[in-house]
């Protein structure tokens, strides 16, 4: 499918936060879901594709954007779990990066907390936007 420009600004975010998370010689098994990319990220659990995947050294990154438009779609909360819930299996440790525009920021902080309740998954989410890290929780 192909991927709005805002999208794939979102996209970027997450890739820019994850190679400052990580030493410059690990950038290379990030793998990332757009037209440019020579490989693209596995399928997880439930044949979802994440935007941004990285898994070296014991661990596990996975990066979502979303738009305003789609963040609450039924879509959208499938694909948040099934990779809260990849996170959750994973044996190392393991983090769930979301960006969107600052306007959804908070209601996508909120409804992934109440996710991982609801699902008793003890996880690590990181919330990013345009104006950088909106919050992180476990």
């Amino acid at each position: 499918m192909a991927e709005s420009a805002v999208h794939m600004g979102y996209v970027s975010l997450i890739k820019e936060y994850v190679e400052k998370m990580l030493p410059e010689i690990e950038h290379f098994h990030i793998l990332v879901d757009s037209p440019t990319s020579m490989e693209k990220p596995p399928h997880v659990f439930n044949n979802y594709i994440p935007d941004l995947y990285y898994n070296h050294r014991e661990q596990l990154i996975i990066g979502e954007a979303k738009t305003d438009d789609d963040f609450d779609r039924p879509h959208s909360l499938d694909q948040y779990l099934s990779y809260l819930q990849e996170c959750s299996r994973f044996s190392g440790d393991s983090v769930l990066i979301v960006s969107g525009s600052w306007r959804i920021s908070a209601a996508l902080s909120n409804l992934l907390r109440n996710m991982k309740k609801k699902a008793s998954l003890s996880v690590k989410v990181i919330i990013l936007n345009e104006l950088g890290l909106f919050n992180s929780h476990m």
